[in-house]
């Protein structure tokens, strides 16, 4: 079974979709002209932002190549892509005006006070110096200006009595993999290899809540404005195709070849929901909305 590692599948399930378009949708956008999309991936923030606002000029920015010559591709289609050598947007054509970098989200480039808003889909987490990382959003906004993020990688994003589907979808995920290590074996195979000692970010216990994110934020001249967070559920569907991610598949199996560890991932949805009798899956997620003192 060959599975889609990018995150693109997930990024156009609808459950994912409406939980971005909902942090866009509290934004004060009248006076919003040039914005900063942050780990910006397929650029799914970007499309409904213009979809909200047409007209906007938008700078992406992604360490992932492949992710943005997704996004790159769905912008050129819709006629907004420019690609200018002085790095910002072109003469637009009044559907906005959209640029994409390859590079990292706590390096930012740009002069102070260059963006009306500054935006992150649920990557904030993955900033390895949380603190450097808003002092660089607070140097790029405008006094006024806006910065918004959501995230399911806080303190709280696991709905009570979700735990017991988590943890019975990473059972059936270890089975997975034991069988096709049992399957090698009796071929006279070697077993899937695994290099150990492996991290990731993500999953680092040091996830903030609300509240602490609050704090950091004030501590560098952001006045939060919006504090929420809310459940959102993950169809079977959905958590396949999240579990097919190869960035998450590196965290949950830790060591084995991603393509492997995806497959696992995605196979052992089925037989979890299937044992618990479940069809969906609970998760929180936080959406805090900041303004530039």
């Amino acid at each position: 079974m060959k599975v889609n590692t990018t995150y693109e599948p997930y990024s156009q399930e609808p459950e994912y979709i409406e939980a971005n378009r909902a942090l866009l949708q509290h934004l004060p956008l009248e006076r919003v002209h040039r914005v900063l999309d942050l780990a910006c991936g397929t650029g799914l923030l970007t499309d409904l932002l213009l979809q909200m606002k047409p007209g906007v000029d938008v700078i992406g920015i992604d360490i992932s190549a492949e992710s943005l010559d997704i996004a790159r591709a769905m912008f050129q289609e819709k006629g907004v892509l420019v690609e200018d050598a002085a790095g910002e947007p072109g003469k637009g054509n009044g559907r906005g005006r959209v640029r994409l970098l390859e590079g990292s989200a706590d390096d930012l480039p740009f002069s102070p006070a260059s963006f009306d808003l500054v935006m992150i889909g649920n990557a904030i987490h993955l900033m390895p110096d949380k603190d450097r990382f808003l002092q660089a959003v607070a140097s790029v906004l405008k006094p006024g200006g806006s910065f918004t993020f959501n995230s399911v990688f806080y303190s709280g994003t696991f709905a009570p009595g979700s735990e017991a589907i988590y943890a019975e979808w990473m059972k059936e995920a270890v089975l997975e993999l034991n069988a096709r290590n049992e399957a090698l074996r009796k071929a006279g195979k070697p077993s899937i290899p695994r290099v150990r000692g492996r991290a990731s970010r993500a999953f680092d216990k040091g996830w903030l809540s609300g509240q602490e994110w609050q704090a950091k934020l004030e501590k560098y001249g952001l006045r939060v404005t919006r504090n929420y967070d809310h459940p959102m559920t993950i169809s079977q569907r959905g958590l396949e195709l999240v579990g097919a991610y190869g960035g998450l598949a590196e965290v949950l199996m830790s060591g084995y070849p991603v393509e492997i560890a995806s497959e696992c991932l995605q196979v052992a949805v089925g037989r979890a929901f299937k044992t618990l009798g479940v069809q969906e899956v609970a998760r929180n997620w936080l959406e805090i909305t900041a303004v530039r003192n």
